[in-house]
């Protein structure tokens, strides 16, 4: 998903609703600074992303903690 397609997801849901993701068995509600752009590995083909290494190619996302 690109930020593009996030945005437009967003604006078809309620805008008062708090954001909230998981964050070990809980969950924590979305900050500012709880999104940052990273450089970590490509994805897999699974979709899994890998801290980035030395060895493998890389690129940007936009992450949340």
């Amino acid at each position: 998903m690109t930020v593009a397609e996030l945005i437009a997801l967003l604006q078809t849901k309620p805008q008062e609703l708090q954001v909230a993701y998981p964050c070990h068995s809980e969950y924590c509600l979305l900050e500012p600074d709880d999104i940052s752009v990273r450089t970590e590995c490509e994805a897999r083909p699974d979709g899994w992303i890998q801290c980035r290494r030395p060895d493998m190619p890389t690129k940007e996302y936009l992450v949340l903690y």
